[in-house]
């Protein structure tokens, strides 16, 4: 009989019928949001953010998130964003699958995506924030 590592925390909550996984690995600091079990492709959002997805479907698997306490420790102006430019480098159909996947359930339930433009007639930039997951607070 396995038991689980005490430095790893599992929990299964349902979120609008949909059962999701979180594994958060205390001592690397990775949390694991798991839609579906199975196989997928990953993409890089950002350089602690990667999304894993099934290509056929083109439904979500899961968020990864590295550095997971840096991703949602609070700034003076609330949570950090993180500019979403890895896209940009992904192929025309890859990049708009992966922006259906990220404004639909349940994806953006955690990543809230938006845009930044920096100057009025500057281009808008893509840039997520993690929502705070209290599930995973310590009880």
């Amino acid at each position: 009989m396995s038991s689980k590592p005490d430095w790893l925390i599992e929990r299964e909550v349902t979120i609008n019928n949909h059962t999701i996984t979180y594994s958060y690995d205390q001592e690397g600091d990775v949390l694991e949001i798991i839609f579906q079990k199975g196989g997928g492709l990953g993409i890089d959002l950002t350089e602690n953010i990667v999304l894993r997805y099934n290509r056929d479907r083109q439904e979500p698997l899961s968020l990864i998130f590295t550095g997971y306490s840096r991703l949602t420790q609070s700034t003076p102006f609330g949570p950090p964003s993180f500019h979403l430019a890895a896209l940009n480098q992904l192929p025309p159909e890859m990049k708009q699958t992966v922006w259906q996947i990220l404004n639909n359930f349940p994806v953006n339930h955690f990543l809230k995506v938006s845009g930044l433009r920096l100057s009025p007639s500057g281009e808008l930039q893509p840039i997520t924030y993690l929502a705070q997951l209290a599930e995973l607070l310590p009880q």
